[in-house]
């Protein structure tokens, strides 16, 4: 705020106030209210909603009090906390300068962290990848992390990393063999406004590498492939979530090979 008088000029910079609270296990957001006393009584002054167990804030110079309402994944409230008191003082002024020295607070971009486990067989859409016949594998896991921008916006941006295993029968003979497949995977990550699950789009590209039918602890690298999926993500509890999707691998070699994979499983965010 700026206050004139006559010439003079009177510049009020204020500090930073950061509110804490321990958090709720169940708690996918939290409502902070503030009030500010004034004229002998409190009245609303800011309401704000985080998904942190905190908010920074800056107050002008009074006396407020703060209580946090916790939601849960039903949108919901668990309990409200009671009201906590506490004062803003008036910032210290540099008389010869006329500058006040605060806090200031630097903005870092946040991002949000997942790592999950996952049930991941493979369908056989065109072409044979490994031998002839029908390839397929109910057999199979993946392993993915993945961030993204957390700040809210239509969507958000973000990277996944992938590692995947699989065992593939072929259905004309006895035989086997293992897909190893490194991937990486650009993601758009379109919130729904609860907050509490979110679409996952992807493309990427990754590199496999398949062990020898007749010979298990021979594995050939020579496989490039492109993936193109979709998935669906649900908070469970604030960190634990579950997600399901389908991506649709196309393998690139001599020939063009194209596959199903569904998935489903579980991880955590951080």
């Amino acid at each position: 705020m700026l206050f004139a008088q006559e010439e003079n000029y009177r510049i009020e910079i204020r500090y930073i106030q950061r509110l804490t609270w321990v958090g709720d296990e169940y708690a996918m957001r939290y409502e902070v209210v503030i009030e500010k006393y004034e004229n002998r009584r409190y009245s609303s002054f800011l309401r704000e909603f985080t998904e942190d167990q905190f908010i920074e804030v800056s107050l002008p110079h009074g006396n407020y009090r703060y209580q946090v309402i916790p939601y849960d994944y039903l949108n919901a409230p668990i309990h409200v906390t009671d009201w906590t008191e506490f004062s803003v003082l008036r910032a210290p002024e540099n008389e010869e300068n006329n500058i006040v020295y605060g806090t200031n607070l630097n903005t870092i971009e946040k991002f949000d962290f997942f790592i999950g486990v996952f049930w991941e067989p493979l369908f056989q859409v065109y072409n044979a990848l490994l031998f002839s016949g029908e390839n397929s594998s109910l057999v199979g896991a993946q392993l993915r992390f993945a961030f993204v921008y957390g700040e809210r916006s239509f969507i958000n941006p973000g990277a996944e990393l992938g590692v995947s295993w699989k065992m593939i029968n072929e259905s004309q003979a006895e035989l086997q063999t293992q897909l190893i497949t490194a991937s990486l995977n650009f993601l758009g990550q379109v919130r729904f406004p609860n907050g509490r699950a979110a679409v996952n789009f992807r493309t990427g590209f990754g590199i496999s590498l398949h062990s020898d039918a007749q010979n298990d602890s021979s594995f050939e690298f020579d496989l490039f492939r492109i993936n193109f999926g979709i998935s669906f993500l649900v908070l469970i509890t604030r960190n634990l979530y579950m997600e399901a999707g389908a991506d649709l691998p196309q393998y690139i070699s001599i020939d063009h090979y194209g596959y199903f994979c569904p998935w489903i499983g579980i991880g955590v965010r951080f």
